[in-house]
C-alpha cells in the first residue's frame, strides 16, 4: 500500500507540475513612478485650465479669491503616483494594464469627495488628500492586449491605450480607446487603427450604441532612408457625428481630413527634426449650412551636444481663423472635445511637448501632473473649432548634465497668436489691442539624484506678457496690465 500511495502522490504532484507550467512562464512586471510638487504661484491653483482666457467683456477676469491688480499668492501640494503591471506569456502576447492616483494636499475625503456631496460614499476623481483619506481614487489609465499575428510581421494593440500622432502630438496626444496595428516590412513601418474617444447613447440618447460617436481613424508610415534619416506621412480621419455646441454653432456632424509629412535627419552630432500638415473638412451646421475647414501647421526643431548638455531649438506653427470668418474656418483643430456634445475649453489631449516651456505652452514634459496651468492650452490657441487663433511659439534651451547625479535645464520662448478673433483682450482705453504678441517665459529646473530612482528638483518659471494683454486685467479701479505670471515648483520624483 505505501509503494502505492507513493507511486499515487509521485503521479499526482507530476500533473500538478504539468498544469503550473504555463502559468509559471508568464513575466509578471511592475514599475511605476510616483512624484510629489509643491507649488508657489500667482497663477497656477490646483484647477489647470488657462488663467489668462478672457471673460465675455475682452477681460483678463481675476483668479477667485483675488479682488486687486496684484494676485494672491497660491501655495499647494499635489502627487500623483501611476503603476504599471504588465502580464506577459512570451515576447508576442502580453497584457498592458496602468493605474493612477492622484490628490492635492487637503482636498476632500470620504463622504466629502465631491464639492456638492454629502451621502456617504460619494465618490469622484483626483483627491483623497484631506485628513482621514479614505476614498475611492484607482484610475484606469490603461487596459490593453498587444499581440503579434502568428507568421505574420504585424502587432495589434487592443484596448484603451496610449496613442500620440505622428505631428508630434498637436493632433492627439491620449489615452483612447481602440484597435492599432503595428506592421514592419524591412525599412517601412505602417502603423493604421480605430480609435472610439466618445459614444453619445452613454448620455441619454435613446438611439443605439455605435450610431453618434466621435471617433478616429489613423494610418501612419514611415521609412528609413539611412541609420540617420527618415521620413514619414500620416492620415488622421476626424469624425464627431455626436451634435456639438459650439460658440453659437449647432452642429450636426464635422468630418476633419488632417494630411502630414514628417521627418528627421542626423547630421554628425546635429539632429534635426519636423513635419507640415494640412486640415480640410467640413462642419454641418442645424442653422446655416456648412462651414469649410482650411487649415495648416508645421514644426521644426533641432538639438546639438554642446559641452556637457545638448543645445536646443524650436518652432511651431498652427493657422487660426480671424475675425468674422464665417463660411471659411482656418484655425488648426486638436482633439479637445470633451464627453456628452460638448466642447472642453479647456481640455488638453492635444499636447506639444517640445518646447520646454512650463507655463506658456501646455507641455506634459515639464509638467506631468494634475493641475497644468498654460497661456496656450492647446496647438489651436482657442476654445472651440470657430475661434483658434492659431500660434507661432519659438524656443530654444539647454539642457545640462553637470555631473551624474546634478543636471540644469535652461529654456526661453516666445508665442504670437497667429491671427485676431474674439479671444483677443481689450484694452480698458483704445479697445482690442493691435499687436499679437502673447508673451515671453523664461524657466529653469535643477535636480538631483538622491538615489538611483529617486531625484529632487526645482523649477521656476516667469513669463513677461506682451502688448496682446496691456490694459487688459479685469480690476475694476482702472485700466491695468494682467500681473505677469509665475510659478515655482519643488518636486520628489521615484521611478521603480
Amino acid at each position: 500500500m505505501k509503494l502505492k500511495k507513493t507511486v499515487a502522490i509521485a503521479a499526482t504532484a507530476g500533473a500538478l507540475a504539468a498544469v503550473a507550467m504555463p502559468a509559471m512562464a508568464f513575466e509578471n512586471e511592475i514599475h511605476g513612478t510616483s512624484r510629489l510638487r509643491y507649488f508657489i504661484s500667482n497663477y497656477e491653483n490646483g484647477g489647470g485650465g488657462n488663467p489668462l482666457s478672457v471673460n465675455s467683456a475682452g477681460k483678463v477676469p481675476l483668479v477667485s479669491g483675488n479682488a486687486t491688480e496684484n494676485q494672491k499668492v497660491n501655495n499647494y501640494f499635489e502627487q500623483r503616483s501611476r503603476l504599471f503591471y504588465t502580464a506577459k506569456a512570451n515576447d508576442d502576447l502580453k497584457l498592458v494594464t496602468a493605474f493612477e492616483v492622484d490628490s492635492v494636499f487637503g482636498d476632500r475625503a470620504q463622504s466629502q469627495t465631491t464639492p456638492s456631496a454629502t451621502a456617504a460614499g460619494a465618490t469622484g476623481r483626483n483627491q483623497g488628500g484631506a485628513m482621514e483619506s479614505d476614498t475611492v481614487n484607482l484610475e484606469t489609465k490603461w487596459v490593453y492586449l498587444d499581440f503579434k499575428i502568428p507568421s505574420t510581421p504585424i502587432n495589434v494593440s487592443a484596448g484603451i491605450q496610449p496613442f500620440k500622432d505622428q505631428l508630434k502630438g498637436i493632433f492627439l496626444d491620449a489615452d483612447i480607446a481602440g484597435v492599432v496595428t503595428n506592421t514592419k516590412a524591412g525599412a517601412a513601418a505602417i502603423k493604421a487603427g480605430y480609435l472610439r474617444a466618445y459614444d453619445q447613447s452613454f448620455f441619454g440618447t435613446g438611439r443605439p450604441r455605435g450610431m453618434d460617436n466621435l471617433e478616429v481613424g489613423v494610418v501612419e508610415a514611415k521609412f528609413a532612408l539611412s541609420k540617420d534619416a527618415s521620413i514619414g506621412a500620416a492620415y488622421y480621419l476626424y469624425n464627431d457625428n455626436r451634435g456639438n455646441n459650439i460658440g453659437t454653432m449647432t452642429t450636426n456632424d464635422i468630418m476633419i481630413h488632417t494630411l502630414g509629412l514628417t521627418g528627421d535627419a542626423k547630421f554628425g552630432a546635429l539632429s534635426l527634426s519636423g513635419f507640415a500638415a494640412y486640415q480640410g473638412g467640413i462642419i454641418k451646421t442645424n442653422t446655416n449650412g456648412s462651414s469649410y475647414l482650411n487649415a495648416l501647421a508645421y514644426n521644426v526643431a533641432a538639438k546639438v551636444p554642446v559641452g556637457p548638455g545638448t543645445f536646443k531649438t524650436a518652432m511651431l506653427f498652427t493657422s487660426g481663423n480671424a475675425q468674422n470668418t464665417g463660411k471659411h474656418l482656418t484655425g488648426w483643430v486638436g482633439m479637445t472635445q470633451a464627453q456628452n456634445n460638448s466642447w472642453a475649453t479647456t481640455a488638453g489631449t492635444s499636447t506639444y511637448n517640445e518646447s520646454g516651456m512650463m507655463l506658456l505652452n501646455r507641455n506634459a514634459a515639464a509638467g506631468t501632473g494634475t493641475t497644468d496651468n498654460a497661456i496656450v492650452y492647446n496647438p489651436g490657441n482657442g476654445n472651440n473649432i470657430g475661434n483658434m487663433q492659431g500660434l507661432y511659439l519659438a524656443t530654444i534651451g539647454y539642457d545640462a548634465k553637470i555631473t551624474p547625479k546634478l543636471y540644469t535645464n535652461v529654456n526661453v520662448g516666445a508665442a504670437w497668436a497667429a491671427h485676431n478673433n474674439g479671444l483677443k483682450p481689450v484694452d480698458g482705453v483704445k479697445g482690442q489691442n493691435a499687436t499679437n504678441y502673447m508673451g515671453t517665459e523664461i524657466n529653469l529646473e535643477t535636480g538631483y539624484k538622491m538615489y538611483d530612482n529617486l531625484t529632487a528638483s526645482l523649477q521656476a518659471a516667469y513669463v513677461v506678457l506682451g502688448g496682446y494683454y496691456k490694459g487688459s486685467s479685469a480690476v475694476t479701479t482702472a485700466v491695468k496690465d494682467p500681473e505677469n505670471p509665475y510659478t515655482i515648483r519643488t518636486s520628489l520624483i521615484y521611478n521603480f
